[in-house]
């Protein structure tokens, strides 16, 4: 058997190298890359079964699935992108490409290891058989350990104002504050071993840290699978991918945090709880009892296929997939087409309103201007006239001084 790792090239998250990195560990070879948005394309190069281990978010293009028939797939950290649940912009699909021959085909190659209880709620009303797998990235192993170990603490994507009240913390504290990211400019082209090392450095970083303080999926876990001290920081109810790994992670909400309802002592941090050790363990044995299974298995991709539809059923129900998606993609953009309309003229009403007040502004302005520089000439002349009728006065009582002493 031949292996490959499912990969999504175009990602911006380094979350997702770490799941391929994490699948890699337990291959026995690494054949082939898999392009996870092109899973329907796949052919091997001598049209041979390549094993691969399917923990992934699917999918932007829903009509790419299933997977190729030259895939013989191990499922288990199973998510579907329900991108409205998720508040990601994208396919306005929820579970349709799980239905009919979509659905059919996990059926065939059921039980489904899911990564989150969403997802696992969801096969499980469309009658797939499933279970909670947890993801992969649970079974890294540990990094090399350097001389710098605990000398710093890793802030991981946290929100501003979170990373900002953490630094003023610690300001006077013998401790280095390193800010990381996962996110990077989009590059299809960077090859594996490039990745990897972007993957090995950043999980060597965190290997090392005193503590990582994060709100990322992708960091929390690797930091439980190497038992790095880790805190999770973020509203809790805004993310169904991460059901049940709060049970797992030290966390606490990002406005309780902000409020200072919390205790984590960030230059001497708790242990990580091992709560997630028993999903760690099992998923390790299910991923290695395939590789068990599929090493030395020298079969066809015929004699490992386990679906029943014809390639002509196949392309048909793509077909009609594709198409429900452009008419739900049309209906869409018409609603969106109408409240652009309605705000364009909403906008212009506006405009016209601040253009009449502008316009009101400016006059009277400009009457204020006239009336002050109209009161002002008014108290000059006022000053002018005084003035003569003090000079005159005084004139009169000068007069009158001299006839007294002629």
């Amino acid at each position: 058997m031949k292996y490959g790792i499912l990969l999504n090239k175009g990602n911006v998250n380094i979350g997702d190298d770490i799941q391929a990195f994490a699948a890699t560990q337990f291959l026995p070879s690494f054949d082939y890359l898999v392009e996870r948005e092109h899973i329907d394309d796949f052919v091997s190069d001598d049209g041979e079964p390549v094993g691969v281990i399917m923990n992934a978010w699917y999918m932007w293009a829903k009509w790419n699935w299933p997977p190729s028939k030259y895939i013989y797939p191990c499922f288990v950290g199973f998510h579907y992108a329900d991108h409205q649940l998720s508040k990601q912009p994208g396919s306005p699909f929820k579970y349709e490409f799980l239905n009919g021959i979509g659905g059919q085909y996990l059926k065939d190659y059921a039980p489904i290891g899911c990564r989150d209880y969403y997802t696992l709620d969801q096969l499980q009303k469309l009658g797939i058989p499933s279970y909670f797998s947890g993801c992969i990235t649970l079974t890294l192993p540990k990094m090399p350990e350097r001389k710098n170990k605990g000398s710093y603490i890793c802030l991981v994507d946290l929100d501003p104002w979170v990373e900002k009240r953490i630094k003023k913390m610690l300001a006077n504290e013998d401790i280095e504050i390193k800010v990381v990211s996962h996110r990077r400019d989009r590059d299809m082209d960077m090859p594996w071993n490039e990745r990897k090392k972007i993957v090995t450095n950043l999980l060597t970083l965190y290997q090392n840290a005193r503590c990582v303080v994060t709100k990322k999926l992708h960091c929390s876990l690797p930091c439980l699978a190497m038992e790095v001290p880790v805190l999770l920081i973020k509203q809790m109810e805004d993310d169904i991918r991460f059901t049940p790994y709060y049970d797992y992670l030290h966390h606490v909400r990002t406005s309780d945090f902000m409020d200072g309802n919390f205790e984590y002592d960030f230059l001497n941090p708790p242990a990580n709880k091992d709560d997630y050790k028993p999903c760690r363990e099992a998923l390790i044995q299910s991923i290695q009892t395939f590789v068990e299974q599929t090493k030395d298995l020298n079969a066809t991709v015929e004699e490992l296929d386990k679906t029943t539809y014809s390639p002509q059923e196949l392309l048909q129900w793509r077909h009609d997939l594709m198409k429900v998606s452009m008419d739900q993609w049309l209906v869409k953009y018409r609603d969106l087409q109408k409240k652009y309309t309605s705000l364009q003229k909403e906008e212009k009403k506006n405009l016209a309103l601040i253009k009449k007040m502008r316009s009101n502004s400016e006059a009277n302005e400009k009457l204020c201007q006239e009336k002050e520089a109209s009161e002002k000439e008014k108290t000059e002349k006022e000053a002018d006239s005084d003035s003569q009728r003090i000079v005159k006065k005084a004139k009169r009582i000068v007069k009158k001084v001299v006839r007294m002493f002629q």
